[in-house]
């Protein structure tokens, strides 16, 4: 007989493992965005008892769903909340370059790499190709080619073959680590082959899709669907939930109770689905609650943070994961899950989160005006008997979290029509 020590060591033990599967889950859940949480949900509801929708208005998105039915309000009537768009998958791939700070021989070969990959969205041509196509730099071509691999959506597009495409999307979904790389390619291969594998592989590898355009293969239509709106009233802002397309669930508390009252009834065997049907209804519903609040506190932070953008047309901040990480006291995988392909409705637009913020180690798009203000107000505060070189605004740059390079400082600079630090040296 375990003594009362043992059993609370095993109580907590059991209390830590739950929170861990727990913290797990809501990982998970936090990365998926709308529309996958809903067909989710939607399977959740179906198979658990112990699920309601607080307004029992829970249409699911069919498979035979066609854009008609985007019309269709009755049927479906939180189609409201869709924004349609038609598209070829180049089209939403080419419309994603706005957000790289690309000069015109960057921006012609990432339209014509997007322009070159095949059906399944992989790109089968060789960077020597590329390159007597081009009459361009290699070194650029690859340049470019990379920073597509790891931003694009969706993550694997470009890839060269099936098993890079598979690495690029377990690298880019957080399941594997880069230093795991070369483990995990032998996994791949092992998969490709249909060699039999652990479960702990086999349970990231189907989490992800051979080809990138796997994942829009219902249609070209693709449907976006802003899971927050800005309202903008009286010169200030309000993120506000959409619970029309993740509608509210509870816990049926009636059934339980039912069930509960002739629980005496019941075999061993229906006791524990009992437990465990309840157990995980209740998991969902906690962790559903927990992911609401967790964007909410993440997009209320990037939108104040953006304010003068929305209130008085002013520049889009510098901001990063590690700033949003570190002022929220969240880890910067859970702030990256979080802004993982949720969309905000707002007065300009409907924009994805991400496209608020800049990644660490490197600056695009919308971010290029506002450095270039950064760059100014330092040549116009510097020593005009000691002026600054490119290399050290690059270095100030950095401390202040914009991880930019000395040539793209002299771009900018350029651009501004200020000269190089000799041509501003007194004389």
């Amino acid at each position: 007989m375990k003594n009362r020590s043992e059993l609370k060591n095993i109580t907590r033990l059991e209390q830590n493992l739950y929170l861990r599967q727990n913290l797990i889950q809501l990982m998970n859940i936090l990365y998926y965005p709308a529309i996958e949480l809903r067909e989710i949900l939607v399977n959740r509801y179906e198979e658990n008892p112990f699920l309601e929708i607080e307004n029992n208005d829970f249409d699911e998105l069919p498979d035979d769903f066609n854009v008609e039915d985007l019309e269709d309000k009755e049927s479906y009537g939180f189609l409201d909340s869709f924004i349609k768009e038609e598209k070829t998958f180049k089209d939403y791939l080419e419309e994603q370059l706005i957000l790289f700070n690309f000069d015109e021989i960057e921006n012609k070969i990432a339209k014509y790499l997007i322009g070159n990959i095949d059906y399944n969205g992989l790109l089968k041509i060789k960077i020597e190709e590329i390159e007597k196509d081009l009459k361009l730099d290699k070194d650029k071509i690859i340049k470019v080619l990379k920073i597509l691999k790891d931003e694009l959506h969706p993550p694997g597009v470009l890839a060269s073959n099936e098993k890079e495409c598979i690495l690029i999307q377990l690298l880019r979904c957080g399941l594997i680590e880069k230093e795991n790389l070369k483990e995990w390619e032998e996994i791949v291969d092992k998969f490709l082959k249909n060699e039999k594998l652990d479960e702990k592989y086999l349970n990231k590898l189907l989490k992800v899709y051979i080809y990138p355009t796997k994942i829009f293969e219902r249609s070209l239509i693709m449907y976006i669907c802003p899971e927050l709106y800005l309202e903008k009233e009286d010169g200030t802002l309000k993120v506000v939930y959409n619970n029309s397309v993740i509608p509210k669930i509870k816990f049926n508390e009636e059934l339980y109770n039912n069930i509960k009252s002739r629980i005496f009834e019941l075999t061993k065997e229906e006791k524990e689905f009992f437990k465990n049907k309840v157990k995980d209804a209740k998991d969902l519903i906690y962790l559903i609650a927990e992911r609401e609040e967790k964007i909410l506190k993440v997009s209320n932070y990037v939108i104040e943070k953006q304010k003068d953008f929305f209130l008085r047309d002013g520049y889009l901040e510098c901001i990063t994961l590690k700033e949003i990480a570190k002022e929220l006291n969240i880890s910067i995988s859970t702030v990256s899950r979080i802004l993982n392909e949720k969309y905000i409705e707002t007065p300009k637009g409907v924009f994805p989160l991400k496209f608020f913020l800049g990644k660490e180690k490197l600056k695009k798009g919308v971010f290029g005006t506002k450095i270039k203000m950064i760059i100014k107000e330092l040549i116009d505060n510097e020593n005009k008997e000691k002026p600054l070189s490119d290399s050290e605004i690059s270095k100030i740059l950095n401390e202040k979290g914009i991880f930019i390079k000395r040539r793209t400082v002299a771009k900018y600079r350029e651009e501004l029509n200020i000269p190089p630090k000799n041509k501003r040296k007194l004389k």
